[in-house]
């Protein structure tokens, strides 16, 4: 799922980044806060920068960005050099191996 690059200039810390969901950021206690170290990119309507001023510039910048509490418990977000920052799905844990360790301490040798 692609995040819209101006709703996520706009809105990158008023509301959850998942774009299917508008629950507002009002507390670091809640949700998940997210520092995405991104490659600077000329933005529209900015002048090309010379090579040799381009060479001294930081060539990467640290986005911010959060996933509400419900969000973050299915969702992460992840940066693709290509495709700019991306919900990307948790993966869960196998809970086949917790249930057979607790099946395997019930047992009496």
């Amino acid at each position: 799922m692609f995040l819209d690059e101006q709703k996520v200039v706009r809105d990158m810390l008023s509301q959850c980044a998942n774009p299917q969901c508008s629950k507002p950021f009002l507390r670091l206690r809640e949700g998940k806060l997210f520092l995405v170290e991104t490659d600077r990119t000329t933005k529209a309507g900015e002048p090309a920068v010379p090579a040799f001023v381009r060479a001294r510039q930081q060539q990467r910048c640290v986005e911010h960005y959060w996933l509400c509490d419900g969000c973050a418990t299915h969702w992460t977000l992840v940066y693709d050099r290509d495709r700019g920052v991306i919900l990307a799905a948790l993966r869960r844990p196998v809970l086949r191996a917790a249930a057979m360790a607790g099946d395997s301490a019930g047992e009496v040798a």
